[in-house]
């Protein structure tokens, strides 16, 4: 009597492995590719919403616990921004906030006055507004696609090209 023997044989084990390694492979490129372009993206809106929560706790005068009303801004680095509050960007002040940008984002531009906008209390218009220094670019390393972000007088933003 002749015994069967059920199962795979090693070829076929190999065969079968390499074709899920290959799709695996080729899988995360495309999401790799597909995350790289979108962090820009999702980074914009982001910081479009973080200037108008600065100019809003300006206008209505938000005081986080002082006694007085103060102006807020944000300040710009390379690889980050700081929400402060006050007339002007100290990297003493314990209440900051910094917001690390992603690994494959930075500021490529940042022409703004001292790299900082602040919004004045009560109106919340941009404090020493200068047309000829109004925007920040972002920039994708990885992929070199850019964003900019113009602000006007009053704090708007007017452009993202």
């Amino acid at each position: 009597m002749k015994k069967s023997l059920a199962g795979f044989t090693l070829i076929e084990l190999i065969v079968t492995l390499s074709i899920l390694v290959i799709l695996t492979g080729l899988t995360s490129v495309n999401l790799l590719g597909f995350y790289a372009k979108n962090t820009l993206n999702t980074s914009i809106p982001i910081l479009i919403s973080d200037l108008k929560q600065q100019q809003l706790k300006a206008m209505v005068g938000d005081t986080e616990g002082d006694t007085s009303h103060a102006a807020y801004g944000i300040y710009f680095q390379s690889d980050r921004y700081t929400l402060f509050q006050g007339s002007s960007y100290s990297d003493l002040d314990t209440a900051n906030f910094d917001i690390i940008l992603n690994r494959d984002l930075q500021f490529s531009n940042i022409i703004l006055p001292g790299s900082q906008i602040v919004f004045a209390s009560g109106s919340g218009e941009v404090a020493n507004y200068n047309q000829s220094f109004d925007y920040v670019t972002l920039k994708n390393t990885s992929t070199d696609e850019t964003k900019t972000v113009r602000i006007n007088q009053y704090g708007t933003i007017i452009n993202i090209y």
